[in-house]
């Protein structure tokens, strides 16, 4: 079998879907970017936080922010919430819910990967993150504050994007925390 049309079609969707929204995501990514830093510099941590299909975009991010993108430094405060073997959506919401209450600090920052959430689902969770007054960047869904949404796209291209903010996120975080890489 000949997968060259297929995977051409796959990567030719998702590089227009991302090529159309730089635009529109640049700016929130670069205040997502900032809020991360100065929540780390303010020695707060960041919450990976995603289900399902996006459990690897928040182990990503975590990954990369533990161990670096770009140059070898200290390890950043980092807790990955990502549940890969969920019952169903509603239980993972309800366990990253009580994981925030549970670990969340005003100051820190979630991170949520909602590409599969729905608009009730991220109530839930920053309801939970309002408590412990910890901020909520939404990537992949739309929610309250800082957020890049494609609703629009299919789960499949809302997810792939996810993967690539995590790593473009990443990078900006260590940038924005220990300043551009010398040539």
């Amino acid at each position: 079998m000949n997968f060259y049309p297929l995977i051409s079609e796959f990567f030719q969707r998702h590089l227009n879907a991302t090529s159309m929204m730089v635009d529109d995501i640049a700016e929130a990514l670069g205040d997502a970017a900032l809020v991360s830093s100065k929540a780390i510099l303010n020695e707060r941590k960041l919450l990976s936080v995603g289900l399902g299909a996006d459990c690897a975009s928040a182990t990503a991010f975590a990954g990369l922010l533990h161990r670096g993108i770009l140059r070898e430094r200290p390890g950043l405060p980092v807790v990955e919430l990502s549940e890969h073997h969920i019952e169903s959506v509603e239980a993972g919401v309800s366990w990253v819910s009580q994981q925030i209450q549970a670990l969340g600090q005003p100051g820190d920052v979630a991170i949520v990967f909602g590409a599969n959430l729905s608009e009730q689902d991220s109530q839930r969770i920053g309801h939970a993150a309002g408590q412990r007054q910890v901020k909520v960047i939404w990537l992949g869904r739309r929610g309250p504050g800082i957020s890049i949404d494609a609703a629009e796209e299919q789960l499949e291209t809302r997810v792939t994007l996810n993967a690539t903010l995590a790593v473009c996120l990443a990078r900006l975080i260590d940038i924005s925390t220990f300043g551009p890489m010398e040539d």
